[in-house]
């Protein structure tokens, strides 16, 4: 997930509430190992308080003396740390971590929605994808620093287009889409440098639960903590309650044979089969055999998974490489609430790609670190 503001979407609806200005500190540039990297953002208050992490606690000490100057002024400003060296001894900063970071940070203020974080929560909202395009250092008076623009993106085949893309930052808003890969670029505009920052938005990830048991909860909560959408389906009327579910961003009731007529299955990025029938199981998978959602898990041991499949005839072969069963990652979970980090650990895993061995595996930590 590109941009995973989570976090940020409750504090936007108390600035809404409460019509207070925010400064908003966003990695735009790293170098080297950091604890978060470009796309990352958290919100500063007036007295210091803090919603989210850049570094870890690195330097959010000083992010919030240099926000300051943004809550006075109203201009953005770019701060850059290098952690590369021992100067932040000097500094007084204690920074801990082998990299750099440059960080921008805006001003959101009522009078303009709280801009850029409205943007971002808004394609959250109604499940847009595109790119945020932010000037962050300009000597055009038409395109000053701190302004963001977003550009939804509309999908011709598999491939994005920005129909609505200015110039001069069409062709790296385009590239930004196609690679979905944050990244800086300077462009000359009338004899001015503009200096911006692109970066792509990927709505969050939708996870669609089929059963909702007991064991479905833990499962839904743990879906919400990572900043997930979640739809909860049912035969059972008795099972699909609010109170029961209170977090779930849809309850439905339905039977098997309904759930393809109803449900658009390709925005799914996980479905989850957890009925503990084996018959509705192997009814909703039939549902399902024709989605292209990239992670299908089962709960049970593999000979179960290996019946459901069977069930499905010369159809099994269009999803059986994305089935997976027993499902989650072997970390030892016994209780429901384990079950559930398990489960969702290897979702993630699968979706990134990843292995999921520990990191300090020397192999595993040097990919990791060249992936970023």
């Amino acid at each position: 997930m590109a941009n995973n503001i989570n976090h940020l979407l409750e504090a936007y609806r108390q600035l809404q509430r409460d019509g207070e200005d925010r400064v908003l500190a966003t990695i735009i540039e790293t170098f080297g190992s950091t604890y978060q990297k470009a796309g990352a953002r958290m919100l500063m208050t007036k007295t210091g308080d803090l919603i989210g992490l850049l570094g870890g606690g690195c330097f959010e000490r000083d992010l919030q003396e240099q926000a300051a100057a943004v809550f006075e002024t109203g201009h953005a400003k770019t701060v850059f740390y290098d952690m590369r060296s021992g100067e932040d001894v000097i500094w007084g900063l204690g920074l801990g971590c082998n990299g750099a970071v440059r960080v921008l940070l805006q001003l959101l203020s009522a009078e303009q929605d709280f801009s850029p974080l409205n943007l971002l929560v808004e394609a959250a909202e109604t499940q847009a994808s595109g790119v945020l395009v932010t000037v962050f250092d300009s000597g055009h008076a038409d395109f000053p620093a701190g302004r963001s623009q977003f550009l939804p993106a509309a999908i011709v085949g598999d491939q994005p287009i920005l129909p609505s893309a200015p110039f001069p930052f069409a062709t790296a808003a385009l590239q930004t889409a196609l690679q979905q890969t944050p990244r800086i670029e300077t462009h000359l505009l009338d004899g001015q440098e503009i200096k911006t920052f692109y970066d792509p938005v990927q709505p969050p990830w939708q996870l669609l639960i089929f059963g909702a048991g007991a064991d479905a909860i833990p499962l839904v909560n743990c879906a919400k903590a990572l900043g997930w959408r979640v739809t909860l389906v049912d035969h059972r009327p008795a099972h699909i309650k609010p109170e029961r579910f209170p977090q779930a961003d849809l309850l439905l009731h339905l039977v098997p044979e309904q759930v393809a007529g109803l449900l658009d299955l390709n925005r799914f990025n996980a479905l989850m089969l957890m009925t503990h029938n084996i018959e509705y199981d192997q009814r909703y998978l039939q549902a399902i055999v024709h989605c292209r959602a990239p992670f299908i898990g089962l709960l049970g041991p593999a000979h179960r998974k290996q019946r459901l499949l069977q069930s499905l005839g010369d159809n099994a072969a269009l999803i059986s490489d994305r089935v997976f069963g027993p499902v989650g990652l072997d970390i030892g979970a016994q209780t429901p609430e384990e079950i559930a980090l398990s489960i969702m650990a290897g979702i993630h895993a699968q979706l990134k790609g990843r292995n999921g061995l520990q990191l300090s595996n020397d192999i595993v930590a040097i990919k990791h670190e060249c992936s970023h």
